[in-house]
């Protein structure tokens, strides 16, 4: 007889609930038990191992400019002056006035120091204003995730509430967490943090993490469970 290896595939099925229960019972168990099963392989690949939190401090370091801020610059009684433009791939930025200037790798306090010099020049007793502005990934548990523009005055709690905030109704604190780009390490963040004390590097993102949404994970199997078992007993009792 020709040993066909097709003819010895053995198809497996999961027999949840058998002649025991009546037809309509079984049908509606066996969904039960798909849903509540689906809904832990989600819980269990959520919990899955990732990139951990890194236990050491943040460094302490300002921000500086990188190519893709943006300069802000605010001139007193020089409206004409004012905006806000955009630092180059070669780290200049195009300043009414005052021209090209290579500003990458400057602190907020040497690019106001060197931007004030550069128009007390032509103006008397000039106020200048200047800031840095970063485009920043804002992901995970908020309602609009997003990239948002960051400022160092901003505090951690201020960023995420530029991305509508939290999605869940958890009174518990969120998990923020400070994902490098190079590496993919993660830093957690206090809400009152101010941003100009967080490394912000190219390609760094914002993480929230809402216990809730746990809550809710966790909810879902414990409902499907429950449902299980009052469908048996109810199943039970029929038999009597």
């Amino acid at each position: 007889m020709r040993d066909d290896a097709s003819s010895r595939i053995v198809l497996f099925r999961i027999p949840v609930f058998h002649d025991f229960f009546p037809m309509p019972v079984r049908v509606f168990m066996n969904r039960l038990v798909r849903q509540a099963v689906s809904t832990a392989f989600l819980v269990l690949a959520a919990c899955a191992p990732r990139t951990p939190v890194a236990l050491a401090p943040l460094p302490d370091r300002p921000w500086t400019v990188l190519p893709g801020d943006e300069v802000r610059v605010r001139v007193y009684r020089e409206p004409e002056l004012n905006g806000q433009w955009v630092v180059n791939g070669r780290g200049e930025v195009q300043l009414p006035g005052l021209g090209r200037m290579v500003v990458v790798g400057l602190t907020v306090d040497s690019l106001t120091e060197l931007i004030s010099r550069g128009y007390s020049r032509r103006i008397i007793d000039a106020v200048v204003d200047v800031g840095i502005v970063r485009s920043m990934p804002v992901l995970g548990e908020v309602r609009s995730p997003g990239v948002y523009a960051a400022e160092p005055t901003m505090t951690v709690q201020q960023l995420v509430a530029r991305a509508g905030g939290l999605t869940g109704t958890s009174r518990r604190m969120p998990t923020i967490l400070l994902q490098k780009g190079r590496d993919g390490t993660r830093y957690a963040l206090s809400v009152d943090q101010r941003l100009d004390r967080v490394p912000i590097d190219d390609g760094d993102a914002v993480l929230v993490l809402d216990p809730s949404a746990w809550e809710r994970r966790i909810d879902s199997i414990v409902r499907y469970g429950t449902l299980v078992t009052l469908a048996l007993q109810i199943a039970m009792f029929s038999r009597r």
